[in-house]
């Protein structure tokens, strides 16, 4: 008797994770498979079948975090479904499993997930994106390289520049701390070192300030507030080179907002970041409850696939209003770390509800 409610808790957990897994793969092969056709389109210089092949699969971490909240939320359904067309639920509730034990149990599977999800966010997606990235800008310009430590090598006219922590602002705003820039002679050989706490791509230059300077020729040396470089690189080269705030490790998005904010900048975009991915287990496990009732309805009335479809739909109208309240939270006179949870609050109050009145 001690076993049987284990074994069945085993048994719930297998069918949900075989669903979610399932799921994902089919997710991420549709995903992968049209951004190998966006891809195949923009083939340049080095940039090959070989290479795309490599940056697609450096990639695949990152599109499977990005549509692990759906395949969360269809892959239980349709585990539980399949449970369900077998009366395997009713079976499960006859042995003293009520809804809120199979809830706990569902979510407690998905918490599993989840936790893989978080590990792949903070320790590997990062690295890879910003590897798999560099390296395709590189092979199709051949300007762009990224080194040991992470940090960005540029070749740009008569400088060679070193770019450190990136600032992703918005689409037209991209700056840089701890540069470097070694200017070069018409020989190829450094005459002169500069160093810059910050830096700013402005489309046809660079602006470089607290800049301290030393000609190589004579050693003289020097400081200024700001200097300006030309630069004939395209600002597309950073767009595409450099990491969004979303996909930051939670310790790099720390040390950007702290920088920002005792910089008096704007830490707007990493503060959403951040709240972003500390809400996202929350966010998924309200998605995947507020499917639940309409799995136990469809298994109790006969209409498990109206059960389905009505689980999937209002999961996905709760992760499109989350979007949006992150993005309302930006405008708001409201905390953003309340605005990005006040849905899934509602959410999960709504599916409690439903659990109750089943």
């Amino acid at each position: 008797m001690v076993a049987r409610p284990r074994l069945l808790s085993l048994y719930l957990a297998r069918a949900v994770l075989v669903g979610v897994g399932l799921t994902s793969l089919l997710l991420v092969g549709i995903y992968t498979l049209i951004e190998f056709i966006r891809e195949a389109r923009s083939l340049s210089g080095d940039y090959g079948g070989v290479e795309m092949l490599r940056y697609l699969a450096q990639t695949t971490p990152r599109r499977l975090y990005d549509i692990f909240p759906f395949a969360a939320l269809i892959g239980t359904l349709l585990g539980l479904g399949s449970l369900a067309s077998g009366n395997e639920l009713v079976a499960m509730r006859a042995a003293g499993f009520d809804r809120r034990h199979l809830a706990v149990r569902v979510l407690l599977a998905v918490t599993v997930c989840l936790a893989a999800m978080l590990a792949l966010s903070e320790w590997v997606i990062p690295d890879l994106e910003t590897q798999a990235r560099a390296e395709r800008q590189q092979a199709r310009t051949g300007q762009l390289h990224v080194g040991e430590l992470g940090q960005f090598w540029l070749r740009d006219g008569t400088h060679v520049l070193r770019l450190g922590q990136s600032i992703w602002l918005d689409e037209a705003r991209l700056d840089f701390t701890d540069v470097l820039v070694y200017q070069l002679g018409q020989d190829m050989r450094p005459q002169a070192i500069l160093q810059a706490a910050q830096a700013r791509h402005m489309g046809d230059a660079w602006r470089l300030t607290d800049v301290r300077w030393r000609r190589l020729a004579d050693d003289a040396r020097g400081t200024q507030a700001e200097r300006v470089l030309e630069s004939a690189l395209s600002p597309e080269l950073f767009l595409t080179a450099v990491n969004r705030p979303r996909l930051l490790a939670m310790t790099d998005l720390q040390q950007m907002r702290a920088y920002l904010q005792q910089s008096g900048l704007d830490s707007g975009p990493y503060d959403q970041a951040l709240w972003t991915r500390l809400f996202f287990p929350i966010n998924v496990l309200a998605m995947v409850l507020v499917g639940l009732p309409f799995v136990f309805q469809g298994a109790r009335g006969g209409l498990r696939g109206v059960g389905l479809f009505a689980g999937v739909a209002l999961g996905l109208v709760f992760f499109v209003l989350s979007r949006l309240s992150q993005s309302l939270g930006m405008i708001l006179p409201l905390p953003l770390w309340f605005s990005s949870l006040i849905p899934a609050l509602i959410i999960i109050a709504l599916s409690l509800v439903l659990l109750r009145r089943l």
